[in-house]
C-alpha cells in the first residue's frame, strides 16, 4: 500500500527498490512512497494526523511540566522559526504569486519539528534553554508531540503542532502574513478539527483553495476511491483527493464518504460530455451519461464495502496507479464548461 513515509530509508533498505520500480510506474518521486503492511496499518498511518489530544494524561503533562514555562515555550518556537525562515525562504520563495511564508504551513511545520528533533540544547539560552528542558522531560514523562492536519475554525486547512494539551501554530503567519509567527493556546480552545468527510472537505477546499469540485460519475471503477473531480481557477483538472489523510477517510468510512460526495446530481449532458472527453482513452472506462455514472459509481460503493475492498491492497494499488495515470493524463487540459 502507498503511503507517505514520515522518515528516510536506509540507503541499502530493501524496500527502496521496490519504491523505485513503483514510482518510475506512476512517474513520481520515490521520496513520495513508502510500502505498509497491511491496509489497517495504512489506515492508522493516514489518519494519524487528526486533530485531537491523545489521551487524557496530556493535560495533567501539559499542567505540570509545560504550563509554567508558556512564555519561554513561545520564545523557543519563535527562535526555531527565526533560524529556520532564511533557509525556507530560498528554497520556496514563492507559490504561485504569494511571497514566503504565505501558503508554506505545511513546510515551516515540517522544518520546525524536524529541527527540535535534532536540537542540540548545548546552543540554546535563558527562557529557549528552559523551555527545551521542560519539554524533554514532559516527553519522557509520556508527553505527545506530534504534526496535525485539519480544519481551523471553518475557515482553512492547517497544519500544526499538538504538543500535549497545547495547539502550537509555528506557520500563523501563512495565510496573513502580519501575523505573529507564532501561537500557542490550549488545544481546547483552538478550534481545530479533524475533516469528518469529503463534503467537509469541499467546504474547506473550495474557501481555501479556490476550487471547483465535481462528483465523480464519470469513472464508476475509481469513484469508490476517488469520488471528486478537482478543478482549479486556470481550469485544470484532476480526479482526487489523492493526499493520504482523505484516503484515510475513505477507507476507514468504508466508502460511506465517497458514497455521500456522489449522491450529488448528475452534471447536464453538455459538461458531462465535455470534460468526460479529456478522460477517454485512460486505464478505465469513461460512463456512457452522467446519470449512468451516478448510478454505477453509487453501486460500486454498496458493492465493494460489501466485498471488504475497502481493506483490499490489491484493489487499492490497483486504482492509485489508475488515478495518477488520469491525473498525469489531464496535465495540460483545462476545463471550460461551468457548472451551477
Amino acid at each position: 500500500m502507498f503511503r507517505v513515509p514520515d522518515l528516510e530509508l536506509p540507503p541499502d533498505h530493501p524496500d527502496r527498490a521496490v519504491l523505485g520500480a513503483i514510482a518510475r510506474n506512476l512517474d513520481i518521486s520515490a521520496d513520495r512512497l513508502a510500502l505498509a503492511g497491511s491496509m489497517p496499518e495504512y489506515v492508522r498511518h493516514a489518519l494519524a494526523w487528526r486533530p485531537q489530544v491523545h489521551d487524557s494524561r496530556q493535560q495533567s503533562l501539559t499542567d505540570r511540566f509545560l504550563t509554567p514555562v508558556l512564555p519561554a515555550l513561545h520564545a523557543l518556537f519563535l527562535q526555531l522559526r527565526a533560524e529556520l525562515d532564511p533557509v525556507l525562504r530560498q528554497a520556496k520563495p514563492a507559490r504561485g504569486s504569494e511571497p514566503y511564508p504565505i501558503g508554506q504551513c505545511l513546510e515551516i511545520t515540517q522544518a520546525v519539528q524536524a529541527r527540535l528533533e535534532g536540537l542540540d540544547p548545548a546552543g540554546l539560552s535563558g527562557p529557549a534553554a528552559r523551555a527545551f528542558a521542560a519539554l524533554r522531560d514532559f516527553r519522557a514523562a509520556g508527553g505527545d508531540l506530534r504534526r496535525a492536519w485539519g480544519d481551523l475554525r471553518g475557515e482553512y486547512f492547517q497544519n500544526a503542532l499538538i504538543v500535549g494539551a497545547l495547539y502550537v501554530d509555528v506557520s500563523n503567519d501563512a495565510v496573513v502574513v502580519t501575523k505573529p509567527p507564532v501561537e500557542i493556546r490550549p488545544f481546547a480552545e483552538a478550534d481545530f478539527k479533524p475533516i469528518a468527510d469529503h463534503l467537509h472537505f469541499v467546504r474547506i477546499a473550495t474557501r481555501y483553495w479556490n476550487l471547483r469540485f465535481l462528483p465523480n460519475h464519470f469513472l464508476p471503477d475509481l469513484a469508490p476511491y476517488f469520488p471528486l473531480i478537482h478543478i482549479a481557477a486556470d481550469g485544470g483538472m484532476r480526479v482526487g483527493p489523492l493526499d493520504t489523510y482523505m484516503l484515510g477517510v475513505t477507507l476507514a468510512g468504508r466508502f460511506q464518504s465517497s458514497e455521500q460526495a456522489l449522491c450529488a446530481s448528475p452534471l447536464p449532458p453538455d459538461t458531462f460530455a465535455s470534460l468526460g472527453a479529456a478522460m477517454r482513452g485512460g486505464p478505465v472506462p469513461v460512463a456512457a451519461s452522467a446519470e449512468q455514472g451516478r448510478e454505477a459509481a453509487l453501486a460500486r460503493c454498496r458493492a465493494w464495502r460489501a466485498e471488504g475492498r475497502f481493506d483490499c491492497a490489491a484493489s487499492f494499488n490497483r486504482a492509485m496507479a489508475a488515478a495518477h495515470d488520469i491525473n498525469r493524463r489531464l496535465a495540460g487540459t483545462a476545463a471550460i464548461a461551468r457548472t451551477a
